[in-house]
């Protein structure tokens, strides 16, 4: 087998269902099996899957063990030369597995992601630098959106098209799809359990980079995202769930003083956003980062 697939599912049974489908109204020039791990949902979907889709390996956990802990119920379970972890609010397009698995086996880099689009055919960013200071201070600052259109800065989280416009090695990846090559799981192990969602991927990342293990983006294997459509909309568990991650991280890599100094750099940049908000009427985004404050 060359590829196993690991798409995690909580309530997601129609997401889920058409997720499956763009894997298998497809042929592939590689190997490949699919594994749905549900955590523990309540929507049928385990049901639909058996129904619908027998090839596939379920994998049910008695709990929500969150991104981390129910990718790694099927990642332990891996014995291909690579994993996919894949959303099920995802879409495979035409030829994108085989593209990936190409990629990885062309170049020097242990995982990886591809180029995301919406349900409208919108990019995605889903890559950046690691978390260090500058690309952190741009990042919260919003310097890079303002800066970066005339000069080259390295943000944390990348969202110039023109980062993405070519194969490229990159600090991190989402986990939205990103393929970690069989050795990466052999030296560094699985995601970090102590993240229940959003900056897993980052830290899995960091980990990665530590252990001397490169990480790439492809622009030449695409799939759909529906989860990242609307974007008008301020997201609570979101931004609280990414400023959580990061000072986890933070804790972790380089101590409790660099995380202290990172959460005052979050307060600051969170009022500032607070105040720009109002200023502009979006009363709902300020009210949002008003409740992170006091969430993180």
């Amino acid at each position: 087998m060359d590829l196993t697939v690991i798409i995690l599912s909580f309530n997601t049974k129609d997401l889920l269902k058409d997720c499956l489908i763009s894997i298998f109204d497809k042929k592939w020039k590689h190997k490949i099996k699919v594994m749905v791990v549900d955590n523990n949902s309540s929507d049928e979907s385990v049901n639909m899957v058996r129904k619908n889709f027998p090839q596939v390996n379920i994998i049910e956990s008695d709990d929500n063990l969150g991104f981390a802990g129910g990718n790694n119920l099927g990642l332990r379970k891996v014995k291909s030369r690579y994993a996919l972890l894949l959303n099920s609010d995802t879409e495979v397009k035409e030829g994108a597995l085989d593209n990936l698995i190409d990629f990885m086996e062309t170049s020097d880099y242990g995982i990886a992601s591809c180029k995301l689009i919406d349900g409208e055919g919108k990019f995605q960013s889903n890559a950046g630098e690691l978390p260090s200071f500058l690309p952190m201070f741009f990042w919260l600052s919003g310097t890079d959106d303002i800066l970066g259109k005339i000069s080259p800065i390295n943000s944390y989280q990348e969202r110039k098209i023109g980062y993405y416009n070519k194969d490229r090695e990159v600090g991190w990846v989402s986990g939205t799809a990103m393929i970690i090559k069989d050795i990466v799981l052999k030296k560094i192990g699985f995601l970090d359990e102590n993240i229940f969602m959003y900056g897993e991927d980052v830290e899995y990342c960091l980990r990665a980079n530590k252990a001397g293990i490169k990480i790439g983006y492809t622009n030449q294997a695409e799939i759909i995202h529906l989860g990242g459509k609307s974007t008008n909309q301020p997201k609570f568990n979101q931004w609280k769930g990414e400023f959580k991650g990061l000072l986890y991280v933070y804790n972790k890599y380089y101590g409790f003083l660099a995380s202290f100094l990172l959460r005052m750099m979050i307060y600051i940049f969170i009022i500032f956003r607070i105040v720009a908000f109002l200023l502009l009427g979006k009363s709902q985004f300020s009210g949002t980062y008003a409740k992170i404050i006091f969430s993180i």
